[in-house]
């Protein structure tokens, strides 16, 4: 009997086997590539990146991701409130192709969010933390300005160019940047709403060149409220659009929003745009939706290799 089943279903476990084989070495030779690479992050500013590691670009990961959120999900039955889990496993969605343009993050999607795009006007006490160490950072900012681009991940096109110095990247730590930025590293670990080790949450000096825009694009998921502080704001068309409104930066100020909604930058003047990015759990979530969210979106050390 055991004869006759094995070869009833010889072929079907064939082809699992050599699909576990190829997705396999897909991963170990991208990862393999990536390190001997001497930039691989720039790219046009069409596309976030090209890195094999990136949830947000590729469709790999995303699929990876989705399979193991819905495993996760079933085994917190127990750990947490029933009902707590059950709704997040009713609203938690990774197919967002039928959502609007407007708003359609591009990993996924939680049901019944708070639909305002701009937070500016909420999280005060979390603006004055980040704000009270302003001049901490804008210290230790001016000492990293021109480290080589080895610290430096770098978007460039047609559009423009856009540099990053990633403290946290996608949830993991970036630590040769870290000991370059010691304090801002310490105040940014130490807000109680920041999404560290979680794959959503980044922490990063974006430095957007002059003459350059960053084209609309909606975000990965709308778990979170992006922070932007301002540190060097030059005068002139410098600004960013959410949901069709249309805002500028400041130097010592803070601008918040949900960049699930379709956004873009543009800096029209002849001098760069530097402002903070810090990455927060969107204020909607109650303590307990984020416990559960940092145990389905848990960074592992294999995520990313820098």
């Amino acid at each position: 009997r055991i004869q006759i089943l094995f070869e009833k279903y010889y072929g079907i476990m064939i082809w699992f086997l050599l699909v576990g084989v190829v997705g396999f070495w897909y991963i170990l030779v991208a990862r393999v590539l990536r390190k001997y690479q001497p930039n691989p992050r720039i790219t046009s500013t069409s596309k976030i990146c090209s890195s094999p590691d990136c949830i947000r670009c590729c469709d790999f990961l995303k699929t990876l991701y989705s399979c193991e959120v819905t495993s996760k999900v079933k085994k917190l039955y127990g750990k947490y409130e029933s009902v707590v889990i059950y709704k997040i496993e009713q609203r938690l969605t990774f197919d967002t192709s039928n959502l609007p343009a407007s708003r359609r993050p591009n990993v996924c999607y939680l049901r019944d969010m708070c639909s305002e795009s701009w937070h500016s006007k909420k999280q005060k006490y979390i603006q004055d933390i980040i704000l009270d160490s302003y001049r901490t950072i804008k210290t230790e900012l001016s000492s990293i300005m021109f480290l080589d681009g080895n610290n430096w991940c770098v978007e460039s096109g047609n559009n423009g160019s856009w540099r990053k110095f990633f403290l946290y990247n996608q949830g993991k730590k970036i630590d040769k940047n870290c000991k370059e930025m010691p304090k801002t590293t310490h105040l940014i670990e130490n807000l109680d709403t920041f999404m560290k080790g979680v794959v959503f949450g980044n922490a990063f000096i974006s430095v957007l060149e002059p003459k350059s825009i960053i084209t609309p694009h909606c975000g990965p998921t709308n778990l979170r409220v992006r922070c932007h502080i301002g540190l060097q704001i030059p005068e002139g068309k410098c600004n960013i659009t959410v949901d069709g409104k249309t805002e500028s930066w400041s130097q010592k100020e803070c601008l918040l929003f949900d960049d699930s909604f379709l956004h873009s930058a543009q800096n029209l003047t002849d001098d760069s745009r530097i402002v903070l990015i810090i990455d927060l759990w969107h204020p909607n979530l109650t303590l307990t939706e984020i416990k559960v969210m940092q145990e389905l979106f848990a960074v592992k050390d294999s995520d990313m290799d820098f």
